[in-house]
């Protein structure tokens, strides 16, 4: 995957994160109120399953941006550091 197609996953998982949790926060403050108006009625276990579904999607765009992010930037380390493990000997 190009650069570009790094950076383009991070953002979306970075939105999916911030809609998923908004969207949990909203449910568990209001609980009158239908989640998402009703797009998940679908789910099984009522209320709960439904919460449960959102954590899970957030914590998936949670994943795929960390992923892309990491991906996306070379390993090189920080700056004056080689890349190796200064650790106490060799394995």
């Amino acid at each position: 995957m190009r650069k570009g197609g790094y950076a383009a996953l991070e953002a979306v998982g970075l939105v999916i994160t911030a809609l998923a949790a908004q969207t949990v926060i909203r449910g568990l403050l209001d609980r009158d109120s239908e989640v998402l108006w009703g797009i998940l009625d679908w789910v099984p276990g009522g209320f709960t399953g439904r919460l449960i579904l959102l954590g899970c999607i957030a914590l998936l765009g949670t994943v795929a941006g960390g992923w892309a992010h990491t991906r996306q930037r070379p390993n090189t380390g920080s700056f004056g550091h080689s890349g190796r493990s200064h650790g106490r000997g060799k394995l």
